[in-house]
């Protein structure tokens, strides 16, 4: 189900309106990438959060991977799925992540060991 600024969840009512309008645009892209609906709503609400406070700083205007444990792994993807990289730790995947990012613009979503929203490098 898509969201829309008239028609949204319950979740995002008392968000101002700017947070609101950008929650709901990363919900809606979150669950478009499969995300379980309480999780994308979760995601997007805290990002859309952390957008509102970093709005003047010039950033990438969509998260472009993701980082997540599986196992004792921890995998660097691509939004779409399309590219993984493996590591043993999460601290050599954000050395790896901070190398990458001086080479080229991208936007990582970064997890925690259960999965859930961490902060966006």
């Amino acid at each position: 189900m898509a969201w829309s600024r008239k028609d949204y969840p319950e979740s995002m009512k008392n968000l101002d309106e700017p947070v609101r309008n950008k929650a709901i645009e990363i919900a809606n892209s979150l669950m478009e990438e499969d995300y379980e609906e309480g999780r994308a709503l979760s995601i997007a609400i805290s990002q859309a959060k952390e957008w509102y406070e970093n709005r003047g700083e010039e950033t990438v205007s969509h998260i472009t991977h993701h980082l997540v444990s599986e196992g004792s792994k921890w995998i660097l993807k691509t939004a779409d799925g399309d590219e993984q990289r493996t590591f043993s730790t999460k601290e050599e995947a954000m050395k790896e992540i901070e190398t990458l990012r001086k080479e080229k613009s991208m936007k990582v979503m970064v997890h925690d060991a259960d999965g859930k929203f961490q902060k966006v490098i």
